[in-house]
């Protein structure tokens, strides 16, 4: 798979293992949307990893379709989901 350029969505994104997905994609060249009910946490690491933060509770369809609306918006494209 081509991680350079490639727009993720990371769920659970802002600890753990979608934390670790995030990192990996971003320090090879992906551009990543952190979604995750952390907001505190995930803005920060958003910020440290050059990705974008969206406060996102999966159980809502809202708060999903915002979180792509963001990929698309700030990245022009969505090509890879990870649920975490």
């Amino acid at each position: 798979m081509q991680i350079k350029n490639s727009v993720f969505l990371v769920t659970g994104g802002a600890s753990g293992l979608g934390a670790a997905t995030a990192r990996m994609a971003a320090e090879n060249g992906g551009k990543v949307v952190i979604a995750d009910m952390q907001a505190e946490l995930g803005e920060k690491f958003a910020k440290e990893i050059g990705g974008r933060f969206a406060k996102c509770d999966v159980t809502s369809e809202a708060d999903g379709k915002a979180a792509v609306a963001l990929a698309l918006k700030e990245f022009g494209g969505l090509h890879v989901l990870v649920n975490c």
